[in-house]
């Protein structure tokens, strides 16, 4: 077991929170207040088409729901990029009712089966990793204060932090990260940038667009006033995100 705690050293985000790390064939285990203006609805499901250049390369499905304890986000993550194994996982993130982390779960069905699960305290975060190759326990010793949850590939996870964007506050807000499938901790500064005129799947859309930048890469969102977010671009690592719900299926 090792027990990691947070600091400036060890709080400079990976390049970026692992977003390339599928892309490249690599697969690795190991406070928002009333005045928030991204809100949402109680419950928000959709499917998101991911696309690298001018290739789609997977789909993400998920669900936001109200449950008695909170919150709980589901999401199922299928990415065939050519000259890479096949990846299918689903993952269930569950926070209190201010958006707190409690609890999450990641399993992996392709192409290698495996676990992971992390249980959020305020004497520690525990996060238990199992492969074929065995089991790994790891305590993190993380901010109890705006800490999102930003797996790997996993892009609806950017629907919560959009939630605790407080719409009262001008400039960019920070966020304390944690990266499960990297086990790191990491920072992101989220920034309201302006109201933008957008065509998503051949509907004009007036969409807020917020930028979430970390050291070393920046994210580009686009989402409804209710904090739905339509579109996704990391430029850096050419790909794009974009909701499909609009699109008739």
């Amino acid at each position: 077991m090792r027990i990691s705690r947070t600091s400036s050293e060890n709080r400079r985000a990976p390049a970026w929170l692992g977003l390339l790390l599928v892309l490249l064939g690599t697969t690795l285990w190991i406070k928002a207040g009333p005045a928030a203006a991204q809100t949402g609805s109680s419950t928000e499901d959709g499917v998101f088409l991911i696309r690298s250049g001018e290739r789609r390369i997977g789909t993400e499905r998920f669900l936001i729901r109200r449950i008695a304890s909170g919150w709980e986000a589901a999401g199922e993550l299928l990415l065939e990029v050519p000259g890479a194994p096949r990846v299918s996982e689903a993952s269930t993130l569950r926070l209190d009712a201010k958006w707190k982390p409690t609890s999450y779960e990641r399993q992996q069905q392709a192409p290698k089966k495996g676990n992971l699960t992390v249980e959020f305290g305020s004497a520690g975060t525990k996060l238990l990793s199992k492969t074929e190759a065995g089991t790994q326990e790891q305590i993190f010793l993380l901010p109890d204060h705006d800490l999102v949850v930003l797996d790997t590939n996993l892009f609806h996870q950017y629907i919560l932090l959009l939630r605790q964007y407080d719409a009262a506050r001008s400039g960019p807000q920070n966020f304390n990260v944690f990266v499960p499938q990297e086990a790191t901790p990491a920072m992101i500064s989220l920034t309201l940038l302006g109201k933008e005129n957008l065509r998503i799947n051949d509907t004009p859309l007036e969409l807020n667009h917020f930028q979430a930048a970390t050291e070393d890469i920046k994210i580009e969102i686009w989402a409804t006033p209710e904090g739905e977010i339509q579109r996704l671009e990391i430029p850096q690592a050419r790909l794009e995100i974009v909701r499909q719900d609009l699109a008739g299926r």
